[in-house]
């Protein structure tokens, strides 16, 4: 073992935050730090693992959105729960905001002691979250990495992959919070942030060992 890795192994690994609209690419860019030896966390998979995974979580589901969330056999019905929580009405927000206040805590323990058990020679692990500002995630991350990319090739990333129409994908990306990276940076002056430009032109290989090297020297 080197040097380098008994000291990484000594010290709980930093926290690097991966997030970007819908269509960015920003799964596509973890796969690529996965690649270069980031341990990493999908957030939104550990989300929708809760309502299974946690006995806790499933009481206060169904406490708060009734019995009819679950089928018969124990799995969650997200169609069902999309429709109470993403209802167009007060308390369809309200819902939903309560829903947050469920599954982020079981989301943000799982997320520290997953890191705490990660080998990371390289100092860091990643939090791949499409909901990092909004649920309060950042709060848990050292640096955060931004992938942006041109709306328009959003839409048609988002429509070829999903097959959906042009008012679809317009309509979802309207409901997600802003990336704007500079606006970012004004908001979150105590992170350091990073931004990939996956906008289908500049290469991602050199812009992803740019945030590498930027990570190593922090």
């Amino acid at each position: 073992m080197t040097e380098k890795q008994l000291t990484s192994s000594a010290i709980p690994p930093r926290i690097l935050g991966l997030t970007g609209g819908i269509g960015a690419g920003k799964s596509f860019v973890g796969r690529m730090l996965v690649e270069a030896g980031l341990p990493l966390m999908d957030s939104d998979a550990v989300a929708r693992g809760a309502y299974t995974e946690s006995a806790l979580v499933r009481q206060q589901v169904i406490a708060l959105l009734g019995a009819e969330v679950y089928d018969a056999e124990g799995k969650p019905r997200y169609d069902e729960i999309a429709r109470k929580v993403f209802a167009p009405s007060d308390e369809g927000k309200s819902l939903l905001h309560r829903l947050e206040q469920i599954i982020h805590p079981y989301v943000s323990d799982r997320l520290e002691t997953w890191a705490k058990a990660q080998h990371a020679p390289e100092g860091w692990v990643v939090l791949e979250s499409a909901i990092l500002w909004q649920s309060g995630f950042y709060r848990l991350c050292d640096a955060v990495a931004v992938v942006t990319a041109p709306e328009s090739v959003r839409v048609s990333r988002v429509q070829e992959r999903d097959e959906a129409s042009r008012e679809q994908v317009q309509a979802r990306i309207d409901r997600q919070a802003s990336y704007a990276f500079t606006a970012l940076q004004q908001a979150h002056p105590e992170l350091p942030l990073y931004q990939i430009n996956n906008d289908g032109v500049q290469e991602l290989e050199g812009q992803v060992a740019q945030l590498l090297s930027s990570l190593a020297a922090l």
